[in-house]
């Protein structure tokens, strides 16, 4: 019942709060994108790019880090790659790196 419930969940997320298409081996897949660039982290005048983005663990392929994706017509490369769970039902956090 779990399992159902937390599928239902994330697969509302998804529908409601996706705000970007990756583009992953040729497949339009939807997916939330955050963070693509934060000023002022790194120190006084400087920024940082940190960015991510949550993808179904289903829509997840094999061999995925280190893969080049494009995220709303940028370029990125995976730089790793975590489930939130091994259930399908999950999302995955991906962190990106300019490509």
């Amino acid at each position: 019942m779990f399992d159902e419930l937390e599928a239902r969940l994330n697969r509302l997320a998804m529908e409601r709060l996706a705000n970007a298409v990756a583009v992953i081996n040729g497949e339009e897949v939807p997916v939330i994108f955050d963070a693509e660039y934060q000023a002022g982290t790194v120190g006084v005048g400087m920024g940082a790019a940190a960015p991510q983005m949550y993808i179904a663990n289903t829509r997840v392929p094999a061999a995925f880090i280190g893969s080049r994706i494009t995220v709303n017509g940028a370029r990125w490369s995976v730089g790793d790659c975590q489930a939130d769970s091994s259930l399908a039902t999950g999302l995955s956090l991906a962190l990106l790196e300019k490509a």
